[in-house]
This record gives structure tokens, sequence and C-alpha cells, in this order.
């Protein structure tokens, strides 16, 4: 593990540690000059404006015997022209197709319930914080992809935090409810709940889930939609997710050579047996995880001790389970990552107060970033940020080759 001080930006837009090493500067400097000015500081929003869309995929090879082809209602977050800057925000009620379909608001309330009673869309909206413009065009440019996968029982729109934050820095990203594994999800005119033989079945369809989204991505850049005609990049495609999402990229690393990197939040559900131990991978993990518990973190750390290629781990110690996702904007004193707790894995039932969203999600903003942009989207320059730790004794970190 390496400690150091706070990153800053040289003149070159270059994100690096006051106290590294001059070769380090150096090398940097010479090997960067072309492309050095699109390098950004990972701790900040990136400058471009987000856009958000929302819309229903059908996956005609995979049959739903009571919904037809099977169907994903996805988000997609983009980089938007600049006259989004001054739009109306995003609304969290259009997530649910502004309670278009019928008892949509019903399971909307009753999923907000469940991270604080007597929460509602209403009351969320009065607070809710995101910088995504609804239906706002579309960026000219070829923006690399990523594709997210949420924790069984979240939604597809729980990681506002991360979505927007790599939209921002230029990165298209789509995220899908996992039908039959999301807490609810609104397809053909109708509400769908988790559980059930879909959520049996979550295991396999959820990485089928992914690579299909990649060839809807594939279709939409080839004109299927208009908006995003020529706007992907298909050979810079990453993919990341959360708890259950954070395993199904494991398997989705494991399956699908499209991807040319992965980043695994806490990961917690089931995988496959590993074969493949090269693709670049960061996995991110808290200590105090009080879902996946030691056991889960153990195994987690042990993926990354396995790998081969570049692999990465940042270790958050006063973090949980829901450190990260934004269900911080639902309830500031949710536990197992967010407010106040207990410890569960260092010193058991010890009080926790657990490091602020604020500086959490900088973290793994900051790390994703920088990881992303040297192996989906062939920037080494951020090497420089990413083989340190810049968080202190806030952090475990490592990295190797």
């Amino acid at each position: 593990m390496m400690t150091a001080s706070l990153p800053f930006r040289n003149a070159f837009g270059l994100v690096r540690n006051a106290f590294a090493p001059a070769i380090l500067l150096a090398a940097s400097l010479t090997i960067l000059p072309a492309i050095a000015q699109e390098l950004r500081n990972p701790e900040q929003m990136g400058p471009y404006p987000v856009g958000v869309t929302s819309m229903q995929f059908d996956d005609a090879s995979r049959p739903d015997p009571d919904l037809g082809p099977r169907p994903l209602r996805t988000e997609i977050w983009y980089p938007a022209i600049d006259a989004a800057r001054g739009m109306p925000k995003n609304l969290y009620s259009e997530f649910i197709l502004r309670a278009s379909v019928p008892g949509a608001l019903d399971a909307a309330n009753e999923s907000l319930n469940s991270y604080k009673k007597g929460l509602t869309v209403a009351e969320l909206e009065k607070t809710y914080k995101n910088v995504a413009v609804r239906d706002v065009q579309v960026r000219d440019g070829k923006w690399p992809l990523i594709v997210f996968s949420h924790g069984s029982g979240g939604t597809r729109v729980g990681y506002v935090f991360f979505t927007e934050f790599m939209a921002s820095h230029g990165f298209i990203v789509m995220a899908a409810d996992h039908i039959g594994n999301s807490r609810y999800t609104v397809v053909n005119g109708k509400v769908v709940a988790a559980g059930g033989p879909r959520g049996q079945a979550s295991s396999a369809d959820r990485p089928k889930d992914v690579s299909f989204l990649i060839d809807v991505a594939t279709r939409m850049n080839s004109g299927s939609d208009g908006r995003f005609a020529g706007r992907i990049d298909l050979d810079k495609i990453g993919a990341a997710g959360m708890s259950f999402g954070g395993s199904t990229t494991q398997n989705v690393v494991e399956r699908e050579k499209r991807v040319k990197a992965g980043v695994m939040m806490a990961p917690g559900g089931p995988t496959g047996d590993r074969t493949n131990f090269s693709t670049p991978i960061f996995m991110m993990i808290g200590t105090e995880d009080n879902t996946i518990h030691a056991v889960g973190n153990t195994r987690n750390r042990a993926y990354y001790e396995a790998s081969k290629g570049p692999h990465y781990l940042c270790e958050i110690k006063d973090a949980g389970h829901y450190t990260f996702t934004s269900v911080d904007q639902y309830n500031s004193e949710y536990g197992n990552g967010i407010g106040h707790g207990k410890r569960v894995n260092t010193a058991p039932d010890q009080d926790v107060t657990y490091l602020p969203p604020d500086e959490s999600h900088k973290i793994i903003n900051a790390y994703a970033l920088a990881f992303f942009g040297v192996y989906v989207r062939d920037q080494p320059g951020y090497q420089t940020f990413l083989k340190q730790n810049h968080y202190g004794d806030k952090i475990i970190y490592k990295s190797g080759e």
C-alpha cells in the first residue's frame, strides 16, 4: 500500500501527485503531448453537460412466457450539447415515465419506503439532485460505452453519482433494470415486480442482459436510433456494476470479449468458474460491508490477488455496502455505508461514522475514471493518478500488472 497527498492538475491538464517522483512526471510529459489536453481532473465533474433518456429494448432471443421478448427498461446517460447547461434538470418521476403507467407511482413509492419510511416520489423530488437533462441532443463525437449493472433488488437509476459523472467525462452509460431482479420495472405498459421464475434465473440472465445492451448499442450506432448514430465507439467498451451487479460484471468480463475492462463494486452475487485472468479489473469494496460481510470481502480480495492482467483494489475503510450507491439521496442515515452504524468486520458493534458520500463517491469516481481512461479510452496519462493512493489512511490501495 502507498500513501500520498491529494492530487493536483499541472499546466498540461494531467493529474498527478505533488510528491510523485520527477522521473514519472518527466515520462508522462514525454509520452503525452498529443493527448494531455484530453486529461481531466478525475476528482471533478467533467466538462460536458449530461443528457438522459429512457427506452425499452426487447431481446427476441430470450422470450418471456408472459411478456414476449425479454423486455429491458434501460436508462442511457450521455454527453449532451452545450445548450443543455441552461435547461431544466431531469425529475425523479421521469424515471418512472411520469407515473403514466398504472401502478408505477405506487411501486416507486413502495421502493422508496424501503429506504426511508414515508418517503414518496413527490417528497424526494424536493431534494433530489442530478445534473442530467432529459432527451436533450447528444453531443457530436464518438463516445466510449460503459454498461452498468445494478444490485439485487435495486434499479437502474440508483447510482446517478457514478452514471452522470462518467457521462460528464465523455462516456455513454447504459443501465437496464434486470427484470425479475430489479425491485420493480415498467415494461410493456405494466409494472413487473421482482421474484418468481425471472428472479430465479437472474444469475444466468444478467450477463446476457449486458451483452444484449452492447448489441443494442451496436444497432443504435448503425442508425436504429438517429440520436446515437455514429456516436458510440464500439471498440471502447467497459462494464461496471455494484453488489449482484459487481458479480455480473465479473461474469461479463469472463465471457464478453467486447468488454475491455471491468469495475466491480462490492460484488456479492454468484459467479461462474474463472478462466479469464487477464482482462483489466478494478475491485472496490468497503471494509465495514454489512451485506457481503467479511467472507464476501475476503472472496473479493482473492479475486483481485488471482488476477494476472492489470488489476487494482480500493478498499474504503469506513464504508459499507451502500457506499457504492446513491441511496444517500433517499436516506442520509440509512446505515451500512451511509450516515452512522456499527462496525461489523474490524471491531464488531463499535460505532462508526461512515465516510461522507461526497468523499466516498469522489474516491470511487476518480479511480473508475482513471481506470476506464487507461484501459478503455486509451489514455495512458491517467496511469500517473491510477498507480497511487491519493487518500491516505481512508483507503487500502493496491495495484499490479
